[in-house]
């Protein structure tokens, strides 16, 4: 049972956790099964671009930074009570995904989006309906996941076009730079590979880098929720990433021409399905190391400042 005063005990925390993890593998375990697979892979080195792993790298996020927070969740898991109000939204977002599976036939079971979607929702709506204050901590964590990961397909069909032509604009400036020998025709790539064939390659919506950018945009989201710097301060990181995945998409194109042009065709696909990973992780660790540096809040904002007009007065 909850602790007094809202004081969680090892029980509080264990208990509704345990629960909310049994009853969404219950219901969506096809879908676990699905992204257990995709971790399977992962682990013991296969990586396939065909098979998005997005969905899992936000959710590793989402986990991280609630964990930096766990004092704030341990407190609303220690909060006991029924709360009719909250509890049945609750269940119905525990059910909900299921819901949607069942009217979409089979359009749904191979997703990997809606398959993460599934059990984070679930579970946060099982996690609700056992202890309704934890909602207020973990809806605003769901609902930047649900927009980011959600909004991945719908964003590749709008923008993977345009940020294709971009990715494919910058990479054809570095290879102008580096004088490599290639052709383009818009986001259409031609070269003589090692061995003399000739190699062309095509930069589609899937490979203009909008799912990086989903998942960089849900990380400068979740650290807005944790150190609340100011908007202009979020947007202005947001943009200067955005900019920051596009051209880590553009190396990762001139590293496949370049395979294939002076090595071979072989080293250019094996490269394709994992070097995009490589540059994506350093981009997000960079990011991750420059957050935890803890420079953006509004507090060492208004300590800078503070800073800077102490020297000024110095100075005068």
């Amino acid at each position: 049972m909850a602790g007094q005063g809202g004081e969680a005990t090892v029980y509080s925390i264990v208990f509704p956790m345990t629960i909310a993890t049994a009853v969404s593998l219950a219901l969506y375990y096809q879908q676990a099964f699905l992204l257990l697979l995709k971790v399977g892979e992962v682990v013991n080195g296969v990586f396939d671009t065909s098979v998005p792993a997005f969905p899992l790298a936000g959710m590793l996020f989402v986990v991280m930074f609630i964990g930096l927070r766990r004092d704030e969740f341990f407190r609303s898991l220690g909060q006991g009570g029924w709360d009719g109000f909250v509890a049945v939204p609750g269940a119905a977002m525990a059910v909900l995904p299921y819901i949607a599976l069942m009217l979409s036939g089979s359009s749904l079971s191979t997703s990997y989006s809606f398959a993460a979607i599934a059990l984070t929702t679930s579970w946060v709506g099982v996690m609700t309906l056992l202890r309704p204050a934890t909602l207020r901590f973990l809806w605003p964590y769901l609902l930047a996941y649900l927009l980011a990961i959600g909004s991945v397909g719908m964003l590749t069909t709008v923008f993977g076009d345009p940020l294709a032509t971009v990715v494919a604009s910058v990479t054809r400036t570095i290879t102008w730079l580096l004088r490599i020998p290639v052709s383009w025709t818009s986001v259409y790539i031609s070269f003589t590979a090692s061995g003399g064939s000739p190699v062309s390659l095509y930069i589609s919506q899937e490979c203009s880098g909008m799912a990086s950018v989903a998942v960089f945009l849900l990380l400068i989201a979740l650290m807005h929720l944790d150190i609340r710097p100011t908007l202009m301060t979020s947007v202005f990181f947001a943009l200067g990433g955005s900019l920051l995945f596009i051209l880590l998409n553009s190396l990762r194109v001139v590293i496949l021409i370049v395979a294939g042009i002076y090595y071979s065709q072989a080293l250019l696909w094996n490269l394709h399905g994992w070097v995009g990973y490589v540059f994506y992780i350093l981009g997000y660790i960079v990011l991750l190391a420059t957050y935890f540096r803890r420079p953006f809040s509004k507090e060492a904002t208004k300590e800078s400042g503070r800073a800077g007009a102490q020297k000024i007065s110095d100075w005068l």
